[in-house]
């Protein structure tokens, strides 16, 4: 390796590579260790810290004094801390996102001159945002059998969960569902014992690790007041009609388990209602995590079960590997002639 090479490896940067300096001996070139961001890492945050550490080899280290900081060309020495073990620069400002490659230039206690670099990638900034809460319980109550919409626009492909406070004596927890670029949906059938005369919706949207809150600005009334009927969503709001009597509602309902339940054993069994005969759509993932930070997720089910004639389904789910802790996430849709309910989702916990 000659002077001035370049290297492209993760940590040791600069291999400790025989060359032969002005004196005719052989010495050896100073490690470049540790580099962060690593070499070649994807969706770095804009204002990470750029560093690496020194490390002497056979007696040949850094000249802290000759050390000199490049990122994309620009010398940033003066705004890098640089001792005799590591540098460190943290950007002004944030980095634009792309291919960012960092050059170090120094002198070993040999006195012979060495370059390095590495790249990395910047990722795009996601900036997580709520725009707007909305529901279809405000102009006026909603009856048992009829659908509480909640949509939510904010930042696409979050995790969004709706919390409905009842009266501030319960909450009930509702998970979105994304049916199109930032647009989350929640239908829940209404209940008897859902009787709200004041009730306040609020929205999560989690992304990246970032958090936000909103509450909806009207109250939801549910049951109290209400004057029953048949509620038509339009297809602006879910893109789906639901014109089934309420007495023999298409909604799928699952009826021996509930939303947040644990389940045991090898496999679980839903059972439900729906319209007579109704095709039943159930899919489920499983969704495993491995020490707290990666999450596994697979399809354990994807099938159609027919109702019988008084509109009852029985689905037997078989999930390969049953490991404590796992969530599994069922989601439901009926479909009976032209007629294709909302998505029911509920998640479940194996035991």
């Amino acid at each position: 390796m000659s002077d001035n090479s370049h290297s492209w490896f993760p940590r040791a940067l600069v291999i400790g590579a025989a060359v032969v300096g002005l004196s005719g001996l052989p010495v050896r070139a100073q490690q470049i260790t540790d580099p962060s961001p690593a070499q070649a890492a994807t969706n770095v945050e804009p204002g990470s810290p750029i560093s690496a550490s020194f490390r002497t080899q056979d007696g040949v280290s850094v000249r802290p004094e000759t050390v000199r900081v490049f990122v994309d060309g620009q010398d940033v020495t003066s705004q890098s801390v640089i001792t005799k073990d590591f540098f460190t620069y943290r950007p002004a400002q944030p980095l634009p996102a792309g291919r960012r490659e960092v050059l170090l230039e120094f002198t070993n206690t040999q006195g012979v001159t060495r370059r390095v670099t590495w790249s990395f990638n910047v990722g795009s900034p996601i900036r997580a945002s709520i725009d707007s809460v909305d529901h279809n319980a405000g102009n006026r109550p909603l009856a048992a059998g009829e659908i509480l919409l909640v949509t939510v626009q904010g930042t696409p492909s979050s995790r969004v969960t709706v919390y409905l406070v009842q009266d501030g004596r319960q909450v009930q927890t509702l998970q979105a569902q994304e049916v199109s670029s930032g647009t989350y949906v929640v239908n829940a059938l209404i209940e008897a014992k859902d009787t709200t005369r004041e009730g306040i919706v609020v929205a999560r949207l989690e992304n990246s690790g970032q958090v936000r809150f909103m509450t909806a600005e009207q109250p939801a009334r549910l049951i109290e007041g209400a004057t029953g009927g048949v509620q038509r969503l339009t297809t602006q709001e879910v893109s789906a009609t639901v014109s089934t009597p309420a007495s023999s509602p298409l909604l799928p309902q699952v009826t021996n388990v509930r939303d947040g339940d644990r389940v045991s054993g090898s496999s679980f069994t839903l059972q439900g209602t729906t319209a007579p005969n109704a095709s039943v759509r159930v899919n489920v993932t499983a969704s495993t995590s491995l020490g707290g930070i990666i999450s596994a997720q697979q399809t354990v089910a994807n099938q159609t079960v027919q109702a019988d004639a008084q509109g009852r389904f029985t689905v037997t789910v078989r999930p390969p590997i049953p490991a404590s802790g796992t969530v599994y996430q069922v989601n439901l849709s009926a479909t009976s002639g032209s007629q294709t309910s909302p998505t029911v989702t509920l998640r479940l916990t194996q035991q």
